[in-house]
């Protein structure tokens, strides 16, 4: 008695402060959509990845630039003390102290054993690996908020169902004490009926705390200074969906989970990245094997430079040179070199080949959860259902003296764990929905069902 005292008056205390400092009614109601907009304008990692794919772009701009010619500009100015004498038959000249020389030159490479053409192929590969992980950064950046989006509205519909019960139970107790001043209850049955109120307050202010937390969660991803709740989805609008995948047996399963891998061989963004870091991996050790192979350069020139007499009279001429070579000696770095380069392709093709099997088995998990998923949603809106009923029919009983407060009871946990049950199966449903539109890169919701049609 004492500690059931102290349990609701604590309760009774906290409460007033909590609704003070946590007015829920008076938050900015946010749609899906609209949240993920904001996570893709503030979201960090994903502007992140935007920075690597402009980066990957200019690099494959400065691997362009390498097969064009360089064209430089540079100049001399020399001081000699003593100054240089020159003797001409009888006759000595001193020059001048200083001279001044100024010369163009201009370079072609011709031929580099394929270095050229492998690096720039290299930064196109690159590029398309950076916009493909930008793609997939956004697929995934998308899924989490939809996640965290639904995870904070699966939490505010739990804590509605507790403030329901909360206010059943008050009904409830109000019945019991009416019955106890007419003689029909005994005070151990109507302290049950108290007991069982002061835990339904204990649950709506743990249900409010992790309301606030899921929320504040839901906010700090989308880098927002204050709480936005979710708009409500109704489980009436994936209805006609749930049931469709409701009647699924196990060759309509296997069907649609072969379906789904084919499209996901075509749209799935980690396939294609590990084609490309396959492919990378393979330039990579063709670019190795380009150091056994001669270079040639094409060079011109034109000096300008004095005579060392007449200061600032500067006599122009031309060179054209054509050099080719040969890397003869040490050729232990580079045949080193191009076998580790050989066996990185290697363990890039077999790491790549286990990959996609993983990607396989983790697409067929996830069309299997959402098909299970959708079977318990359906269950449990028939248990939910079946509970809402029976509770229903006990109350009545209990108004009409004909059933025991702890038959009543047991039937008020009944009904709570199927409300439970029904609104975590719902939301279960929707995040393994995300994580298949997340497998096949899709972000209309339409295009995944239309291929449960097909």
């Amino acid at each position: 008695m004492r500690k059931l005292g102290l349990i609701i008056v604590a309760v009774l205390f906290l409460l007033p402060i909590w609704a003070q400092n946590f007015n829920i009614e008076a938050l900015q109601g946010i749609s899906l959509e609209a949240a993920k907009e904001k996570a893709l304008n503030q979201n960090q990692a994903y502007q992140a990845k935007a920075a690597a794919y402009s980066a990957a772009s200019w690099g494959k701009s400065s691997a362009k630039a390498a097969f064009l010619p360089s064209l430089s500009l540079s100049g001399t100015l020399l001081y000699m003390d003593p100054a240089t004498t020159v003797t001409a038959g009888t006759q000595t000249y001193t020059l001048n102290h200083d001279s001044r020389t100024v010369s163009l030159n201009l370079s072609q490479p011709l031929y580099l054993g394929g270095k050229l053409w492998q690096a720039y192929k290299i930064s196109f590969i690159s590029e398309e690996m950076a916009a493909l992980n930008l793609q997939n950064q956004r697929y995934t950046l998308l899924t989490e908020v939809e996640s965290k989006y639904l995870g904070a509205l699966q939490v505010f519909t739990l804590y509605k169902i507790g403030l329901s019960e909360l206010k059943s139970a008050e009904d409830n107790l109000a019945l019991a004490k009416i019955k106890q001043e007419n003689g029909l209850l005994a005070r151990s049955e109507i302290l049950r009926f108290q007991s069982r109120l002061a835990s339904k307050q204990v649950s709506t202010l743990q249900a409010q705390t992790a309301l606030q937390l899921a929320l504040q969660d839901f906010a700090n991803y989308l880098g927002e200074p204050q709480l936005l709740m979710p708009l409500d989805i109704s489980l009436d609008s994936e209805t006609a969906n749930i049931e469709e995948l409701d009647a699924y047996d196990l060759a309509m399963t296997n069907s649609l989970s072969e379906r789904a891998l084919q499209l996901a061989l075509q749209r799935n963004l980690n396939y294609q990245i590990l084609d490309k870091s396959v492919e990378l991996s393979d330039r990579a050790y063709a670019l190795a094997k380009g150091s056994f192979w001669p270079a040639v350069m094409l060079t011109g020139s034109r000096q300008y430079r004095e005579n060392g007499i007449d200061r600032y009279d500067l006599t122009a001429s031309n060179q054209i040179m054509l050099t080719a070579s040969i890397p003869i000696l040490p050729q232990l770095g580079n045949y080193s070199a191009a076998k580790k380069a050989k066996e990185e392709a290697r363990k890039a093709a077999l790491e790549a080949k286990t990959a996609t099997d993983s990607i396989k088995l983790g697409l067929q998990s996830a069309v299997l959860n959402w098909i299970s998923s959708a079977k318990q949603v359906q269950s449990a809106a028939m248990g939910l259902s079946y509970s809402e009923e029976l509770y229903s029919q006990m109350q009545e009983r209990f108004r009409l003296n004909m059933l025991s407060p702890l038959e009543l009871l047991d039937t008020e946990l009944m009904l709570s764990a199927a409300r439970m049950t029904n609104t975590i199966a719902f939301y279960t449903y929707l995040k393994a929905r995300g994580a298949v539109m997340q497998a096949l890169a899709l972000e209309d919701v339409n295009d995944l069902y239309s291929l449960i049609r097909n």
